[in-house]
């Protein structure tokens, strides 16, 4: 495992941002860290990079105790809301991070990654100067400089537009495909849901779900339906079949079903009754849906 932790906790006097965290991220995937606004995430990932030195609970990254600096020259980190020197040109802050990393081959690393986050031709402009997108760019470019075995991207999308996003969604998928480990904290679950392969939710501190994503998306099936001669009385029998069905404003239908081979049996039933069938469309859930399940209703009310 690329990162492993047991029992991981993190206390600031008496509360306690992270609680009995366990991880176990196998390398060469991209791996989504979710949950509300002050669930802890932060806190985990700078615990993991060696930033927070936790209260108790141990773990290991690319094999090595948290901490470790050996494990630190082989990792990149993006963190949320970070901010550099606006007197700085974008190639003065590539070239102090090189330093810092103390890489032998600082210029060819620097062109490389000024052309994966597209900042060919705006390196020499200060930072200060930089726009929103451009700063998370070169903020991207700063941690992808070391070529790591293991990036964490604490909201790496969110100062950029629509093409920025799927800019950064196409770098993310290109380093998986060079077996980087891609450990990503983001409040964009669509985004979340286009590029990762599992996914954690932390809520209040603690682990309170992990799976694949295939695994995590496929649980259910939403149908939309539109048809015209459906009674009250139709209604209700499907009601008791499906507790799941719901009338929506505009009329149509919606209903929960465990299986595509729910819907032949279904879309049979209604002709039988007379009902003319206009739509049935199967929807996939979304990840939005099921942080919402799993975390939303229950965070509101704290």
């Amino acid at each position: 495992m690329i990162i492993e932790t047991h029992a991981l906790t993190k206390k600031y006097g008496n509360k306690t941002a992270c609680d009995q965290i366990d991880l176990s991220i196998e390398a060469g995937q991209v791996y989504g860290f979710l949950g509300r606004n002050g669930a802890g995430k932060s806190t985990c990932i700078k615990m993991l990079t060696g930033l927070v030195f936790p209260t108790s609970g141990s773990g290991t990254v690319l094999g090595r105790p948290l901490g470790d600096v050996s494990a630190r020259e082989k990792m990149g980190y993006l963190p949320e809301l970070f901010r550099y020197q606006d007197w700085m040109t974008g190639l003065d802050l590539l070239n102090f991070h090189a330093q810092l990393f103390k890489l032998k081959n600082k210029k060819d690393q620097i062109s490389r990654v000024l052309k994966l986050v597209g900042l060919v031709g705006q390196e020499n402009y200060k930072v200060g100067s930089y726009s929103k997108g451009m700063q998370q760019r070169i903020g991207l470019a700063c941690a992808l400089l070391p070529n790591p075995q293991l990036i964490f991207l604490d909201e790496p999308t969110s100062a950029l537009d629509p093409i920025g996003r799927k800019d950064v969604r196409d770098i993310i998928v290109s380093l998986k495909d060079e077996g980087t480990t891609v450990f990503l904290n983001s409040h964009l679950l669509s985004e979340v849901e286009a590029v990762c392969d599992s996914v954690t939710f932390i809520h209040k501190g603690k682990v309170v779900k992990s799976a694949r994503m295939d695994e995590l998306l496929m649980t259910k099936i939403l149908l939309t339906i539109r048809a015209n001669g459906l009674t009250e009385e139709l209604f209700a029998k499907l009601n008791k079949q499906h507790e799941s069905l719901q009338k929506l404003a505009d009329g149509s239908l919606t209903v929960s079903l465990n299986d595509y081979e729910e819907i032949p049996a279904l879309a049979a039933s209604l002709i039988a009754n007379g009902v003319t069938l206009y739509e049935l469309t199967p929807h996939r859930e979304t990840l939005e849906t099921v942080f919402m399940q799993i975390v939303g209703e229950e965070g509101q009310s704290s």
